[in-house]
């Protein structure tokens, strides 16, 4: 399951990344059908939410109620965010310094402490997911003081706040370009139709566990049937730009693309552990995943500035690319394993001493 789980990550990670990867010179003139699915990269955030609410599902199915553990998995899930951005926010007030590309109203505050601000002045344009990623930790958080019946009651409870919310705003026209101006914190954050896949992961993996004998095939085909549809709306709506990826379409995306990940996430939990020497290396590579998606950005501004500044031909653009995603994946692991995990684990074991009983 976890396996599945990895392999899944990394492949998000690196879809993300190929859709950014549009908007610099060394991405090669693709057939139509791989450019579609170049532009549908941003589904992998998709993915990413819903196994956020899958992990923190089986993160706290054996967790105890009270203050103590609540603050303890708070602090450790704050961590892991932290622990993996902050060196890399680093890199890239160095990186872009000195690249000269250094944005003139960046927010470096918000930037570093992720809270709810305007994220287009964030010094990476990736990392507002995170946010959205550490009100659900304080979501689950709070649940967590809770007794263990009434955890899962409440956070459904919220959800379908949410849902109300979402309906409603959507049938008042809040959602519109022209009332964006408009929009408080309830509506683009606290109630945002995205943060139900968080919920969608969560109640999954619940529901999974009480009923496991399911076929991985057809959640995997729902998934394909709910991708077909959300193409389908995509392509034959008339829609705000940029489509549905945008803030403006953001109901529909979170009932069409956001169900296909959630269908996709379920079949992923089903799968029997992959045996395949090949599938268990691909598996490890997810634990670079995090480090994927904080640096892509950085690495293609690096490579695309080396291959202008070197006035390098680049005759073969395909082959470019896969040598800068290669070399994405390497330096993910460097970073990996040389500065993010090494502190995350040492932050985990500073919490938990916090955190274990008093003799």
């Amino acid at each position: 399951m976890i396996q599945s789980i990895q392999i899944l990550r990394f492949a998000a990670a690196l879809w993300v990344a190929l859709y950014h990867a549009q908007s610099f010179s060394f991405f090669p003139h693709l057939p139509k059908w791989l450019r579609a699915i170049a532009e549908g990269g941003f589904v992998g955030v998709d993915i990413f939410f819903v196994i956020s609410g899958v992990i923190m599902a089986l993160a706290t199915t054996n967790t105890p109620s009270g203050p103590r553990p609540a603050a303890q998995f708070v602090a450790t899930r704050f961590s892991r965010i932290y622990t993996g951005w902050w060196p890399a926010m680093l890199l890239y007030v160095l990186g872009l310094q000195a690249l000269g590309a250094m944005p003139p109203d960046v927010n470096l505050l918000s930037s570093a402490l992720l809270y709810p601000a305007n994220f287009s002045l964030h010094i990476n344009a990736v990392i507002w997911t995170l946010v959205y990623e550490l009100y659900f930790y304080l979501l689950i958080g709070a649940s967590l003081l809770l007794p263990k019946p009434w955890r899962d009651r409440t956070l459904a409870a919220w959800g379908l706040v949410i849902v109300a919310l979402v309906l409603y705003y959507a049938a008042s026209g809040r959602y519109r370009p022209d009332m964006f101006s408009q929009a408080t914190q309830l509506v683009w954050f606290y109630a945002a139709p995205l943060v139900l896949e968080f919920f969608a992961g969560y109640f999954v993996y619940r529901w999974l566990q009480r009923h496991p004998q399911q076929r991985w095939w057809a959640w995997l085909l729902t998934s394909a049937l709910l991708c077909a549809a959300a193409v389908y709306y995509s392509v034959t709506a008339t829609l705000y730009a940029p489509g549905i990826v945008g803030f403006f379409h953001w109901p529909e995306r979170a009932l069409l693309v956001g169900a296909a990940a959630t269908a996709l996430v379920g079949a992923a939990l089903l799968l029997p552990a992959p045996r395949h020497a090949a599938w268990r290396l691909v598996a490890k590579l997810g634990d670079y995943a995090f480090a994927i998606y904080l640096l892509h950005l950085l690495v293609f501004q690096l490579a695309q500035r080396f291959t202008t500044s070197m006035a390098l031909e680049i005759p073969h653009r395909s082959l470019s690319l896969l040598l800068v995603l290669a070399a994405l994946v390497a330096l993910s692991a460097l970073y990996y394993h040389a500065i993010e995990h090494p502190i995350y684990q040492a932050c985990r074991r500073a919490i938990a001493r916090w955190g274990a009983p008093k003799p």
